[in-house]
C-alpha cells in the first residue's frame, strides 16, 4: 500500500484531500508545516510527499530542499502544491528536484489523477534497497 505524506498548513484543504481519496488504498499522513512534515516523512518514509509551497515555520521550497538533500529520501517524489500564479517558485521547485505539481484550487479528479500518475511510477523509480 503506498504511503503518501501531505504538507498543508489549511485544515480545509487537508479535508478535501482526505475526501479524494478516501475510497483509495493509500495509507495518508498528514503535517502542517513543512517543519512537522520533514519529522514525519523520516518515520513514514513515504512512497511520495504532496507540499503545499507557502506554509509556516519550513516552506514547501524548503522541505524539498531537505528531502532532496539526504540521501536516503532524495529518491521520493515530491509534488508541489501551490496557489501562486508566480512562475518563479515552481521553476525553483523544478530546479531543485521536484516531480511535478499541482495547482490549487484542484478538483477532486486533479488530485487523484495526480496521485495514481505518481502512483504507477513507484516501481520504476524506488531504489531495489527501499523497497
Amino acid at each position: 500500500m503506498p504511503k503518501i505524506v501531505f504538507c498543508e498548513d489549511s485544515l480545509v484543504a487537508q479535508k478535501l484531500i482526505r475526501a479524494a481519496l478516501k475510497t483509495t488504498r493509500h495509507e495518508l499522513h498528514f503535517a502542517l508545516n513543512g517543519s512537522e512534515g520533514l519529522k514525519l516523512i523520516e518515520q513514514v518514509r513515504p512512497n511520495i510527499i504532496f507540499t503545499d509551497v507557502h506554509m509556516d515555520e519550513m516552506t514547501g521550497l524548503e522541505l524539498l530542499a531537505a528531502v532532496k538533500a539526504r540521501e536516503d529520501l532524495s529518491w521520493i517524489p515530491v509534488i508541489l502544491m501551490t496557489a501562486s500564479v508566480q512562475s518563479s517558485y515552481l521553476e525553483e521547485g523544478y530546479r531543485n528536484g521536484a516531480a511535478d505539481h499541482i495547482l490549487k484550487p484542484f478538483t477532486v479528479d486533479e488530485l487523484r489523477a495526480k496521485v495514481e500518475k505518481h502512483v504507477s511510477n513507484l516501481f520504476q523509480t524506488i531504489p531495489l534497497s527501499s523497497r
